[in-house]
């Protein structure tokens, strides 16, 4: 097989990695387990698995739609940004297995540390993926949007590593900062789609 430039459609490679995403929040909704009794408290002790699923649930949803993104932005599909987009579906396919051990262990410090930190690789595999589209672009007020909101994902990168710190002491605090960065992500979104409506 050739590793020539061009040789791979965005079509392919975009489908491939809806399937991935697709797969990975299956795999984590078949982790719930129903309670055993149908007692109220014996559901409520399940709170753990319920919250950890729901962060993760939005995170990957964030992860899908920034993807999509960054997708739709590439001229061409290139060896570099193929394998850099396989570096974000390796660490993004890890979720599952954190989340499991975040729920299982009920939010103990040193399992939201790792889920925490998996955030922010993750985070990091999106930058490179970012940098192999941006370097292929020749519209110099694209590239510089670009920048912008790869500065942004710096930040959020940084955030994720403040919280990978605090689970260590306070692991309700770490699944709040890494909420709060899905709301800082979605939240500009509406904002824009409302504009655009009211043009």
């Amino acid at each position: 097989m050739s590793n020539s430039e061009g040789s791979f459609s965005k079509a392919r490679v975009e489908a491939f990695s809806d399937g991935v995403m697709a797969v990975i929040i299956t795999i984590m909704v078949l982790d719930l387990r129903a309670p055993r009794t149908g007692e109220p408290a014996a559901l409520f002790r399940l709170w753990p698995s319920f919250a950890i699923y729901l962060v993760s649930f939005f995170l990957i949803a964030l992860y899908w739609v920034n993807h999509h993104s960054l997708m739709t932005q590439a001229l061409r599909i290139t060896t570099g940004l193929l394998w850099a987009n396989i570096l974000v579906l390796f660490w993004a396919s890890l979720i599952p297995f954190s989340t499991a051990y975040v729920a299982k262990t009920h939010l103990a410090p040193f399992a939201t540390a790792i889920y925490a930190g998996l955030q922010c690789v993750c985070g990091l595999a999106f930058n490179v993926m970012s940098r192999s589209i941006l370097e292929r672009q020749d519209d110099g007020a694209f590239r510089q949007r670009a920048k912008v909101k790869r500065r942004w994902n710096l930040v959020a990168v940084a955030v994720y590593g403040i919280s990978t710190i605090a689970a260590l002491f306070s692991p309700v605090t770490a699944i709040l900062l890494l909420t709060l960065v899905s709301l800082a992500y979605v939240a500009p979104t509406f904002l824009d789609d409302r504009k655009d409506v009211e043009e």
